[in-house]
């Protein structure tokens, strides 16, 4: 007795061994079947689940049967001995299959020999109270087998078998999603970076969609110039997004966020042990970025000794980890950026020439703001409606002062300027329009700048007045009595305003 327990627990030690090495339900419900025949010496084994949608039964993993015996040996719910264990779900044990008409024998016939016979023992594998499946053995009988005891080790191991399948749905389920997730997430970045969807309607903003329409499916290097704040890296999105390569990773590193001893561990990784605390082996960017693209912005700002490895990088397609000696491939398409003037610091000894011309393959220009006045509007609307969406306010519309003070002002920081000047507006709006004293001192400075002298306190009342009433004529359509309401002015009031301001109602 203590023998036949002995040998249970090790069984069941197995099983658990099992379920802790792998979530894959096929490798589980193998290694299941391999613990039974190494500890019960079955003949054969079979562990078959229901499809639910087919009404079927099938054998998943099998002990003692080919591959075609496995495939053939399909069942409905009420055939044969497994399928009426799956329809009623209660064990059947079989003493000897060869006096049994329920045996269907659809793996195949067993061999005899004479006088033995062959038991079949089979019992259902219950999920939540529903019957999933079945797990059968059939051994040689022997003299002294208890068939209960038997039964007792089967069921327990189909009480795992089905919290294998459990799992495997709950892993299949979280993988489904994910896919599902990493999809959603992957046409959405494909739309927000589509070329298309970059906003600029100048001259020069349609040469910069031309190029990238070119550059995309190629998979030649690109050089993004510009000044800091035009957007250089939504070109180096909207190449990877809408080239061959978009499924794959696009990563992008700062060059100027990270120190030199750090940036190369970045780029390249390295090995345990490569230098004090570097306690594992570290994946670089590169090869995260494997069958993708690598953006590398503010190129300009690298080391001599940086640009050594990035160039070898580029003409040879491989490198090694800090500390390493494996040379690993590189197939990485790379984009890179920056804002200084490489020509000037070619000179200067700043810039090693032969990168230079490595990586001015196919470069593009971002043109400032300030070279692109048509587009100031065209981005102010659309930082106005995605900050107003963002702090719940209903904000239709920016003052015709307030656009004089936007295309008028020349925009040092360029784009990145403008966001933050359309967000501190809307942060400070407490109307439905954007009017000219919520934009910041210094469009209001270069505003009074071009004046001639400073305004005083009445003008400045009046700079305002006229603006409340133009924005309130514009509101109700030059209604002027509508208007004088919308201001709570009278209409002989307003009408002699209009008359002092010169205001065109139409």
């Amino acid at each position: 007795m203590a023998k036949k327990l002995a040998k249970e627990v090790e069984i069941l030690a197995d099983v658990a061994k099992a379920f802790a090495e792998s979530l894959n339900l096929e490798e589980t419900l193998e290694s299941i079947l391999h613990a039974l025949e190494t500890h019960v010496k079955l003949e054969r084994g079979a562990i078959a689940l229901l499809d639910l949608e087919s009404e079927t039964i099938s054998i998943k993993v099998a002990h003692g049967l080919s591959d075609e015996s496995r495939k053939r040996a399909t069942y409905r719910v009420g055939e044969g001995v497994t399928g009426l264990v799956v329809q009623t779900g209660k064990e059947v044990v079989v003493p000897d299959i060869s006096k049994d008409p329920r045996f269907l024998a659809k793996t195949g016939r067993r061999t005899r020999t004479k006088g033995q016979k062959t038991a079949f023992v089979c019992v259902p594998i219950k999920l939540e109270g529903k019957t999933i499946g079945a797990i059968s053995v059939d051994r040689k009988v022997r003299p002294a087998d208890d068939f209960e005891a038997h039964v007792r080790l089967l069921e327990v191991l189909a009480t795992m078998v089905a919290q294998a399948v459990k799992l495997n749905k709950l892993v299949e389920s979280d993988r489904k999603e994910l896919r599902t997730e990493n999809e959603r997430l992957l046409r959405e970045l494909k739309t927000k970076f589509n070329i298309h969807n970059m906003i600029g309607t100048s001259g020069a903003m349609l040469e910069v969609y031309r190029l990238i329409e070119q550059v995309a499916n190629s998979n030649a290097t690109v050089l993004i110039r510009g000044e800091s704040g035009t957007g250089k890296d939504l070109i180096a999105h909207a190449v990877h997004y809408n080239s061959l390569r978009a499924k794959k990773p696009f990563i992008k590193i700062n060059c100027t966020a990270l120190p030199e001893s750090l940036l190369e561990s970045e780029l390249f990784g390295h090995e345990k042990g490569a230098f004090t605390g570097a306690i594992d082996r570290k994946l670089g960017r590169f090869e995260m970025a494997h069958g993708g693209t690598i953006f590398l912005d503010e190129i300009g700002d690298f080391s001599l000794n940086l640009q050594v490895k990035i160039l070898r990088v580029i003409q040879f397609k491989e490198f090694e980890r800090v500390g390493g000696y494996e040379t690993i491939k590189s197939n990485v398409r790379i984009i890179v950026a920056t804002n200084k003037n490489l020509e000037e610091e070619i000179k200067n000894g700043l810039f090693r020439e032969d990168l230079y011309y490595r990586i001015n393959v196919f470069p593009i220009y971002m043109p400032p703001l300030r070279d692109r006045k048509n587009d100031v509007m065209l981005l102010a609307d659309f930082f106005l409606e995605k900050y107003a969406k963002e702090n719940g306010k209903d904000i239709k519309r920016i003052s015709t002062p307030a656009i004089e003070m936007l295309t008028s002002y020349h925009w040092p920081g360029n784009v990145r300027e403008l966001e933050n000047c359309m967000e501190r507006s809307v942060l400070l709006c407490d109307q439905d329009v954007i009017r000219s004293d919520h934009l910041p001192p210094s469009l209001q400075m270069a505003k009074k700048s071009k004046m001639s002298n400073a305004l005083s306190l009445p003008e400045k009342i009046e700079y305002l007045e006229r603006e409340m009433i133009v924005d309130a004529l514009k509101k109700t359509q030059g209604c002027q009595r509508h208007a004088a309401r919308e201001l709570g002015l009278t209409e002989r009031m307003l009408g002699y305003k209009i008359k002092k301001y010169s205001i065109l109602k139409k």
